[in-house]
């Protein structure tokens, strides 16, 4: 998730959840899929451009889109440009949109409204090692721990590693 210590991040202009829900599951046509997507900012000499930004959308610098690719290479990619019309400054990220995956635990708690009380993710293998979470409200992106702990051995900002719980294999017998 964001790193939400990461003063003066940059923040691009809002979308509508109907664009963001269109970018997400592609269903605005191909042409449109290859077309770069153009956000809005607004920076000053304090702006950081940091390696991983949630809102409008999941977004990831060059740098951190490269490590993805080592463990995902088939994953999806949609340029997204953050321009900055005052300043005259580009520059490029990419729509992060990986599988959605059933694999929430039984044993997930949730509040009366729907919203997460207490993730639990079920026992068994992932075959994606970056995912979102079918049948969730919150738009989280998860990672195996390989790929966590490859993150966290490199230099990159604005992005926080948190553990999920996994439901306790019953022994039977």
């Amino acid at each position: 998730m964001v790193d939400e210590r990461v003063k003066h991040r940059v923040e691009p202009a809002a979308l509508s959840p109907l664009q963001v829900e269109d970018i997400l599951t592609g269903t605005q046509g191909q042409k449109q899929q290859d077309d770069p997507l153009f956000l809005a900012v607004h920076t000053d000499s304090r702006t950081v451009y940091p390696d991983f930004l949630e809102f409008p959308l999941p977004l990831v610098s060059d740098r951190l889109k490269a490590l993805l690719e080592k463990y995902m290479p088939g994953l999806e990619w949609k340029a997204a440009i953050l321009t900055d019309f005052q300043q005259a400054r580009q520059d490029v990220y990419w729509v992060l949109h990986p599988p959605m995956v059933d694999c929430l635990s039984a044993q997930t708690e949730w509040y009366p409204n729907d919203m997460l009380k207490r993730l639990i993710l079920r026992q068994g293998e992932m075959e994606s090692s970056v995912f979102r979470i079918e049948g969730m409200i919150e738009p989280h992106i998860y990672i195996h721990l390989a790929v966590a702990e490859s993150l966290l051995r490199r230099s990159f900002t604005g992005i926080r590693v948190q553990r999920v719980e996994m439901e306790a294999l019953r022994r039977m017998g």
